[in-house]
């Protein structure tokens, strides 16, 4: 058929692909117990998730042992990963949105990631060996060939990044999702979700330690090839789980529809008339995609999540070796590091109970009011309403947005402390401002047992905040931006997080001195209140309110009374 036939039958046929479209958005909602996910279906789902986070959490760069005297190297990689991230990650986003097709689409990335990480286990096998034949050194290996493997390896890292981001877009955004119950059921998308947060923190906690372990009982060598062969043995059984929930979920069998857009989608199906045009439409499409995020009703509460990365108030790199210069041992701050990931993981079991609670309350605001007011005024106006804001769905959005800002302000008002252990523990105390003048005061009553209690206490529960609101966030994304734009939406997420890593990194090679590092904590505290003030107008606009006034006053009146009685 020719193209501008094809057009013609696509814009012919836009009435019937949006019906459908609003249709199976509906569906999850509305479908019948028979359809659901079973039990089977969860845990194969979960077998999935868990082989690809394992893998990716196992992938481990040994760039210490080819390159033992120099931090280039990891310097180089960290910045080509985090630049592809930033880079391609809504165009990862994109294209998932748009292939309709959701196994092929979760099979290719999965096959992508486990062939660009067994390729690079030979490359580091190669570079490793080559080392250790010189007692840590490489002169036996040319430059130019040490510098083309490196170089390969930076390609298979892009590739790998990229393609793990794709399967956590296409599992977490499209496939869980789609396949999820609707809230209420045993398996609804609050428990997914849970669960699955709760596998890949449990992943990057035990992963890493195990590498670790086995390398240094064995060689580098050794923890080359195990990663390469558990990424090798993985593969197949991964791709049979996925497929096994893709076959015994109808909802996830249905193909996706794309949405016909306007003149400048049609324009794009015509033949390019050179590559500056391909270029100009490339560019079109990443514009239109922040134009898409921008306007998203749910774009603030994916910014505060974003911003928070840049915080070096977490068990990072940078703040180790802060904690390090400082003067605690590495055991001390391994048990500490240990102590915040199980607060982490228990997050994943507070939010279920807390959303659970916290949606009981009435679904009022200002947004959700205007759709009561409507259902109430006009049934004209009711139905388009109703469909957009089901009853029990608005319930449960009611509850994560508050549980989300509950978990903002913990992480916020548990972080004080530490910053103020930081300030204690600079050497640099000559300056007046606050902080200094209340460490300064505070220095001969604090202890240090206490002062590192303090530090790792409250950093350590400041965890459980962080990853509520990560969980909410997370949610709010997926229920709340359409069908068609959920990954893309996520894929710029994606981009700004790493786009706030990489200024933290910076902020960090500036602001390099330990006793600097106070004020990078206390950037970081200002960060964190930033976001909690955004999501706190976000919740303000929503919601109509963020405090029950009435109730206060309704306690204030009982308090008078009881106090009466007692005289």
């Amino acid at each position: 058929m020719p193209p501008l036939e094809s057009i013609e039958l696509q814009v012919a046929t836009g009435e019937d692909v949006q019906s459908d479209r609003t249709a199976a958005s509906c569906e999850p909602l509305s479908d019948s117990h028979g359809n659901g996910m079973t039990r089977s279906q969860a845990w194969n789902l979960y077998a999935s998730h868990f082989l690809s986070t394992w893998n990716i959490r196992t992938y481990i760069v040994f760039t210490a042992a080819a390159y033992p005297n120099t931090l280039v190297a990891s310097s180089i990689r960290g910045i080509v990963r985090t630049l592809a991230s930033i880079c391609f990650s809504s165009i990862i986003g994109r294209w998932v949105d748009h292939a309709p097709h959701r196994l092929k689409t979760l099979s290719s990335t999965i096959s992508v990631n486990r062939i660009s990480v067994i390729s690079a286990s030979v490359l580091w096998s190669f570079i490793v060996r080559s080392g250790n034949a010189t007692q840590g050194s490489l002169e036996s290996t040319s430059s130019i060939t040490q510098d083309t493997v490196f170089g390969l390896i930076l390609c298979l890292e892009v590739l790998e990044t990229l393609s793990a981001s794709g399967n956590m877009l296409s599992m977490e955004r499209d496939f869980v999702v789609t396949a999820a119950d609707p809230d209420g059921q045993t398996y609804g998308l609050t428990h997914l979700n849970s669960v699955m947060r709760r596998i890949d923190l449990i992943c990057k906690l035990i992963a890493p330690i195990l590498i670790s372990v086995i390398v240094s009982a064995t060689s580098v060598q050794i923890g080359v090839l195990i990663v390469g062969v558990m990424s090798t043995a993985s593969w197949g059984v991964e791709l049979v789980c996925a497929k096994r929930v893709w076959d015994l979920n109808p909802r996830l069998r249905v193909l996706k529809t794309i949405e016909i857009g306007d003149s400048n989608t049609l324009s794009q199906s015509l033949p390019p008339s050179g590559s500056w045009h391909m270029i100009s439409q490339s560019l079109r499409r990443y514009g239109r995609g922040f134009e898409s995020y921008f306007s998203s009703e749910v774009w603030i509460p994916s910014m505060s999540l974003s911003f928070l990365h840049i915080s070096v108030l977490t068990y990072s790199a940078t703040f180790i070796t802060f904690l390090l210069n400082a003067g605690f041992s590495l055991n001390l701050i391994t048990i500490a590091r240990a102590a915040g990931s199980v607060v982490e993981i228990s997050s994943t079991v507070v939010t279920p109970i807390g959303v659970h609670y916290l949606s009981k309350a009435k679904v009022h605001g200002r947004l959700r009011g205007v759709v009561a007011r409507a259902n109430e005024d006009s049934e004209d106006s009711g139905v388009g309403l109703l469909e957009r804001f089901p009853e029990q769905q608005a319930a449960t959005e009611t509850g994560l947005e508050r549980l989300g800002l509950w978990g903002i302000s913990w992480q916020l008002l548990n972080l004080v402390p530490v910053v103020f252990a930081i300030w204690s523990l600079s050497p640099d105390t000559t300056t007046t401002t606050l902080p200094t003048i209340l460490s300064r005061n505070l220095g001969p009553i604090v202890s240090q047992p206490l002062l590192a209690f303090t530090l790792f206490f409250f950093l350590s529960i400041s965890r459980l905040g962080l990853w509520i609101f990560d969980l909410t966030t997370q949610q709010l994304t997926q229920t709340m931006n359409p069908a068609s734009q959920r990954s893309s939406f996520a894929g710029l997420e994606y981009s700004f997080v790493s786009l706030f890593g990489l200024v933290q990194h910076l902020v960090a090679i500036v602001l390099h001195r330990p006793e600097q590092f106070k004020w990078i904590a206390l950037m970081s505290l200002g960060a964190t209140a930033v976001s909690t003030m955004a999501y706190a107008g976000w919740v303000c606009k929503m919601r109509g309110h963020l405090v029950h006034w009435e109730r206060i006053g309704k306690g204030c009146e009982c308090v008078k009374v009881r106090l009466r009685h007692v005289r």
